[in-house]
């Protein structure tokens, strides 16, 4: 028995530190997003001003029909009511004009309701009675009633609030008084009859019905929304009436995210949250959630709670302070600490420093080494595409003219045969074949030269002014000017060699040189080295 018994209490009590671990995990992850919510702000209220602004183009249209004209009028009342109060008193005043100009009574009751709860926002708490009492009871409709009770309940909650503690009592019993009346004319099964039943039995300590009245109502509500905001806030006062002050926490940030998303600045959750993060010492969320909270309150131009802000906001404040106080003394203490660490490394760093410079150079000498050797890597692998690809042309080449050397043959030696010694002769004299032979051998070394760097031409003329650049007439031949500069690119350095290749004088070589050199956009000394390093085939297959 004593065994099971030991069992039973290591289970509990494993369970209740795994619910306290989950707990704290959520709240975690709701103050984060809390934290980054708030930073929206600006983009929610944008959008809450733009709902504002169709609804008030709305109100200008002179065709709107009287039931479209009181819709908007609500709507207007419902988005500004926890908003910005003065804008909703505005509107429902000119509701209640619009109201009384048709004699709508049903909307001439609805709009007193909405001015009396207004009212008590300012702490006009006598203007608010006495507007409910001049209703007459009998002209409501529907769940009009309802309604007329939960105002008087909500003159008297604010009032409560607003006053001390003796007075406080009385008004929260009047409270209640209209709460059980409304309770009785509000239908069951209704999210109305819950909240307001769920608000009873919290108050009756009666934690099981007041869940079973709220909580199911989670489901029912998109989340970022202001009903969302009312319920989550609601639930939050259940279970700090339970005790379970974790939980309460959770539904407060849960409420407080609703009410930024929702663009609602007449807010308790984010206040009463930022009092409890005081009692975690997360000093600095606290601060800036009683500030953002305070914000709201003068944004929104609610007396009731700027006064319970101000309750607490030297608190948070002074918190913070002390805490910032803390935290220089800490940072000077740190400095301290890291300066006689400083005065360590100092020497340290010299005798580093001697043995870095020796180090230094020897990582220079190998760099220089490596980057000789890379360069010699790259020219070994130019050099050698090249000759593989010209060794492969050259060779096509002898075929070539091979085929034509016995085609040439066979004909002179047919003229011979037959006796046309005057026409063997002409053949013989003529140059047309060496003539049309250097033409071909030229196309090829062109079309060879290209395949290897096909971006020569236009790399070239980005070296010369746009008037200078060279335009060729068939893209895959190359001008005279190209060809110097292509063998050059290929190693062809020496102008006789050249002008041996292209059967030009080397005055003509050199004078095309020098005219290059002259017009080039890079210095006069740097121009052929920059030709010569044009197109590198490694760098195109690394």
């Amino acid at each position: 028995m004593n065994l099971k018994k030991y069992r039973i209490l290591c289970f509990f009590l494993l369970s209740a530190c795994l619910s306290s671990y989950s707990k704290e995990n959520k709240l975690d992850s709701l103050l984060t997003e809390l934290d980054k919510t708030l930073k929206e702000v600006p983009v929610f209220d944008q959008e809450k001003e733009v709902r504002l602004s169709d609804l008030k183009r709305q109100l200008i249209q002179k065709d709107l029909s009287e039931e479209d004209r009181h819709q908007t009028y609500f709507q207007l009342y419902r988005e500004y009511e926890a908003y910005i109060v003065d804008s909703a008193m505005y509107y429902v005043n000119r509701h209640l004009n619009f109201a009384r100009e048709t004699k709508n009574n049903y909307w001439i009751n609805e709009c007193n309701m909405q001015l009396a709860r207004m009212y008590s926002t300012f702490a006009r708490f006598l203007e608010s009675l006495n507007l409910l009492d001049s209703i007459n009871k009998n002209d409501l409709i529907g769940d009009q009633l309802g309604s007329y009770y939960n105002s008087y309940a909500e003159v008297y909650l604010y009032w409560s609030e607003y006053s001390d503690e003796s007075e406080s009592l009385k008004f929260s019993q009047m409270r209640n008084a209209y709460r059980d009346s409304a309770l009785m004319v509000i239908p069951q099964n209704t999210y109305s009859y819950d909240i307001n039943s769920g608000r009873k039995y919290i108050e009756l300590h009666d934690f099981t019905r007041a869940e079973k009245a709220l909580l199911p109502h989670l489901a029912t509500f998109e989340p970022n929304t202001r009903e969302y905001a009312i319920l989550t806030s609601m639930i939050a006062l259940l279970y700090e009436t339970k005790g379970d002050i974790q939980m309460q926490k959770i539904y407060l940030a849960e409420s407080a995210i609703a009410d930024i998303y929702a663009s609602i600045k007449e807010n308790t959750s984010l206040r009463i949250l930022s009092y409890y993060l005081l009692t975690d010492d997360d000093i600095v969320r606290a601060n800036r959630y009683v500030k953002k909270s305070l914000e709201d309150a003068n944004f929104y131009n609610a007396r009731l709670r700027n006064i319970q802000i101000l309750k607490i906001l030297p608190i948070i404040d002074k918190a913070y302070q002390l805490q910032q106080e803390k935290h220089q003394r800490n940072l000077l203490g740190f400095i301290v600490a890291i300066g006689i660490l400083l005065l360590f490394l100092v020497g340290l760093v010299f005798y580093l420093i001697s043995q870095r410079n020796k180090l230094a150079k020897t990582r220079q000498e190998v760099i220089a080494a490596y980057d000789e050797l890379k360069q010699i890597n790259r020219h070994l692998s130019e050099t050698n595409h090249i000759k593989e690809e010209y060794i492969g042309r050259f060779l096509n080449q002898c075929s070539v003219y091979i085929d034509k050397l016995e085609a040439y043959r066979k004909s002179l030696n047919k003229k011979a045969s037959g006796g046309k010694l005057d026409e063997l002769y002409q053949m013989l004299k003529s140059s047309q074949i060496i003539e049309d032979e250097l033409k071909e051998f030229y196309r090829n070394f062109d079309s060879t030269f290209l395949n290897l760097f096909p971006d020569f031409v236009d790399e070239f003329n980005k070296l010369l002014p746009e008037e200078e650049r060279i335009i060729l007439k068939n893209e895959n031949e190359l001008s005279v000017e190209l060809r110097i500069f292509a063998l050059m690119r290929l190693g062809i350095t020496d102008s006789a060699k050249i002008a041996n290749f292209l059967r030009y004088s080397i005055t003509t070589i050199y004078n095309y040189r020098s005219k290059y050199r002259n017009k080039s956009l890079v210095p006069r000394e740097k121009f052929e080295e920059t030709v010569m390093k044009i197109g590198y085939f490694t760098n195109n297959n690394q």
